[in-house]
This record gives C-alpha cells, structure tokens and sequence, in this order.
C-alpha cells in the first residue's frame, strides 16, 4: 500500500476489505465478537427485565397492603430475594462480558494487524503466535488504563449531569462543561482503540505512553482521518442499535423471534466491531507511514509491515 493517500477516507476502505483478504481468520473473529452482544442482550430479555417486572409489580402491591400485615412482610421477602437475585446475575454477567471484550479486541486488534502486515494465520495459529506474555504484555496494560480512564470518565459526567439536573438549568455553565466532557470521552474512546492498536503493532508502547503516541498521531499527523475515525466509530451503532429494541417488543409475544432477532442484532454489532477496530490499526499503519513532520520532529518510520 502506499504511504501517500488521496483521500482521508482511504483508510476506512482498507480496513473494510480487511477481512476479505483472510476469512478464514476473520469469520471466527467475527463470531467471537458477536458473542458478547447476544449473550449481554440474551441475559437481558431471559433474565433482568423479567426480574425488574416482578419487582416492579410487588412494589405495586406493597404500596396497597397495610405495613403491620403478615401478607406486607412476604411481598416485602420477595422483593429481596428478587433483588439479590437480580444482583448476581448483573454482577455475573459484568465479570463475563468484561473478560470477553478484553480477549476478543486483543484478538481482534492481532488479526487486523497481521493480515495488514501480510500474514494469513487461521484462529487457533494466531492464538499460539500471541499467546506468549511478551506479545499480550503492552496490549493488555493498554486496555486496563484505558478501561479505568474511561470508567472514571464517566462517573464525572455522571456527577457533571446530576448536578445539572438538580439546578435544573441546562444552559448554564455546568451544562456547557458537561456537554464539552461528553465530546471529548467520545474522542477519548476512539483514542483508546488507536493506543491499543499502537500495543499491538509496536511492542515498545504501552499504557500511558500508547496513549501518548495515539495522541500525537490523531492530533499531529492525520488529524482528518483521526476525526472520520472518531465519527464512524460512533455513527454506525446508531445504525444497529434500533434493532435491539425492536427485537425487546417482541419479548412478550414470541420469544423465538425475539432471541432470533438478537442473534442478528449480535452479528451485526460483531461486523462494526470488526470494522472500527480494523479501522483504527489501519489508521495506526497508515500514521506512522505518513510523510508527514509533526512539532515535536514526529516523522515517518520505515516499516515494510505495512505492505499487504
């Protein structure tokens, strides 16, 4: 591939005939993507929202039983019981989806980078090519920082936000600041794919300092392709998400069809996967190709990785 692009959008048409050039690699990296959608929003539909309904309706009939009444204490028991129910089972599913999407972009990111690079592993080749500490190493302390950044991120645009709501004045100062933090987390998040792609592509970046080299390349070197990038990582999902709501109406009529429905819905959240974070290695390539001189004497690395 060339270093000199014509359009900023020429990454992103790269990165989507990515897994043209490996299915063998990518269809199961497809699937392994998918998995965490269906089984968050399967957990969901089966599990959560019918405990919250039970709930809800005992609350219901607890606010029309007299509090000295023996029929009031048995509401009462169930609700807890519902509810610790309703803990571990959210609980469960946040330690399992977490480890999912810690593994699955880790092999994500590996198979964008090395079928860029030129290499045709199938899965299980590629699992034992990487499954050694040194090579999981940098990606792996990359996604923990970033993880807790983004964590911490939010709950400050979540105090931000109550303290809005509670002024109730959304046009204020507080509103302005919310609202400028909101813009820059949905930066900070495509930033992050690009330091977790640097992980991968370049053992000697990690952690803080893959963030570092990502917000160089984003903010110095390709500034317009950073910004395509930080759009259509964050449009597509609007594009996929209705789904998932159209596959809940059909949760009391015909749960068949609704958990059919989510298994599309995961296939298609699996594929955007795929592509964004194909798009931000591909991004990451093509950045650190680029002929271009950022201030701090940023220049061109010679690589022949970036051939395919």
């Amino acid at each position: 591939m060339a270093a000199k692009t014509t359009s900023c959008f020429t990454f992103l048409k790269e990165a989507l005939v990515l897994p043209t050039r490996n299915p063998k690699l990518f269809t199961p990296v497809l699937l392994l993507l998918a998995i965490t959608p269906f089984l968050t929003s399967s957990v969901q539909v089966l599990f959560v929202q019918p405990l919250t309904g039970d709930m809800s309706s005992l609350l219901f009939e607890m606010a029309k039983v007299d509090p000295s009444s023996s029929e009031y204490a048995k509401i009462l028991e169930e609700i807890k019981q519902d509810a610790v129910k309703l803990v571990l089972i959210v609980t469960a599913e946040l330690i399992v989806t977490l480890v999912l999407a810690f593994v699955n972009q880790i092999i994500a990111f590996f198979a964008a980078s090395t079928t860029y690079s030129g290499d045709r592993y199938t899965l299980a080749e590629l699992i034992r090519e990487i499954s050694k500490w040194s090579a999981l190493r940098g990606p792996f302390i990359t996604l923990a920082v970033v993880t807790a950044l983004d964590v911490a991120w939010m709950a400050v645009l979540g105090a931000l936000l109550s303290v809005v709501m509670r002024g109730g004045r959304v046009l204020s100062v507080q509103g302005l600041v919310f609202v400028l933090g909101f813009i820059a987390f949905l930066y900070f998040t495509i930033l992050a794919l690009v330091s977790v792609a640097a992980s991968v592509v370049d053992e000697e970046y990690r952690g803080v300092r893959a963030l570092r080299q990502a917000w160089r390349l984003m903010t110095r070197v390709k500034r317009k392709e950073g910004l395509v990038l930080v759009l259509v990582a964050h449009l597509l999902p609007t594009v996929v998400t209705p789904l998932y709501g159209v596959a809940l109406l059909y949760a009391k009529k015909s749960m068949v069809v609704c958990l059919g429905m989510l298994a599309v819905y995961a296939f298609l959240a699996g594929a955007q996967q795929v592509f964004y974070l194909g798009a931000a290695t591909v991004y990451y390539y093509e950045a650190m190709e680029s002929k271009e001189v950022s201030p701090s004497g940023y220049s061109k690395i010679p690589s022949g990785e970036g051939n395919v």
